[in-house]
């Protein structure tokens, strides 16, 4: 536990060093202002759940939101355990509450709005011309990607009809929303996995056939774009596909590579749109929920079930201390 430091002077002195700013005082009310839960400080603790519905936009750069907001709760719980509003009194169960606060309400609940919100809104694609949900779409394209990324596509080549096949078949094995093997995973990322695919289910009730056609669809795109690539026509020398290949290949790529490229561009190029929606839909539900969340974590969870079960636990050790004594 920090002590506070010993200093040869009076003990207003001493009181004063170790208090806020005057700034953190209402002065019309004389209460106590928190500059660190003040708007647009507060703001700082939400930058992963900006970064996460960005996530379909950016990628794994939406990692990197999360270090301004971890390094915010660390400062706001360090100040709950070092101050006690105005006052320098350090207090564990303090910290630990309010460690309890920014978990759920600046972490947890948080991404769960952000992650429900992309899913609802993945419910438009429904009404799209293919009329499936942008989470199958999104989860059709990793697919077609890897395909490309892993040579399949020249593996096949002249063999349109058994890559179709090999390609339907991979969306068919995993189109139980990422079926992985779960003990690969750490304790943590198969909780969030559980909770994620939970909610993806719910709003994830594609038609089969439906889910087959527009895989089938994607696939032989891609079939038709690389032999237009390979033997363009005079019309396909015109399409900025083709000169997007051309520029590879001046760049020093090998014709497979410039090909693969491409291919995963255009592919990437038909998600755009969906990605957008769905990010639209994270920032939706996270507008929405941040207030109702953190009414509910420091009124209800907070206030009926931490402190009361702090206070119990306190008053549990102060006797058993007693008694020993």
């Amino acid at each position: 536990m920090i002590k506070p430091i010993n200093v040869s002077v009076d003990k207003k002195t001493k009181i004063e060093n170790f208090k806020a700013d005057n700034h953190t005082i209402d002065k019309t009310t004389g209460e106590y202002k928190d500059p660190l839960m003040k708007w647009p400080l507060r703001g700082a603790a939400f930058t992963n759940e900006v970064g996460e519905a960005l996530r379909p936009l950016i990628g794994n750069y939406a990692t990197l939101s999360w270090i301004p907001a971890l390094l915010y709760i660390g400062a706001d719980v360090y100040d709950k355990y070092k101050n006690d509003q105005t006052e320098y009194s350090p207090d564990s169960r303090r910290c630990l509450k309010q460690a309890i606060f920014q978990g759920m309400a600046s972490v947890f609940l948080p991404l769960i709005a952000v992650k429900a919100g992309q899913n609802l809104f993945s419910q438009f694609g429904k009404f799209t011309e293919d009329k499936i949900t942008l989470n199958s779409k999104e989860h059709i394209s990793k697919i077609a990607e890897e395909f490309i990324a892993n040579g399949k596509m020249r593996a096949f080549d002249g063999k349109d009809e058994e890559c179709v096949k090999e390609f339907l078949d991979r969306v068919s094995n995993t189109m139980d929303f990422k079926k992985q093997e779960e003990s690969a995973r750490k304790p943590l990322q198969k909780l969030w996995y559980k909770i994620e695919e939970k909610i993806a289910k719910m709003m994830h009730l594609d038609n089969k056939d439906k889910v087959g056609k527009y895989s089938e669809k994607t696939i032989r795109d891609l079939i038709q774009l690389r032999k237009d690539l390979l033997k363009p026509t005079v019309e396909m020398k015109k399409n900025p596909w083709y000169s997007n290949y051309i520029a590879s290949l001046k760049s020093g790529q090998t014709e497979s590579v410039a090909v693969k490229s491409v291919l995963s561009k255009f592919q990437k190029s038909k998600m755009m749109k969906s990605k957008f929606v769905k990010t639209i839909g994270g920032f939706a539900a996270l507008g929405l929920a941040i207030k109702p969340i953190d009414h509910f974590v420091e009124e209800v969870l907070i206030g009926k079930y931490v402190s009361p079960g702090l206070e119990y636990l306190e008053k549990r050790t102060n006797t058993a201390d007693i008694r020993k004594k």
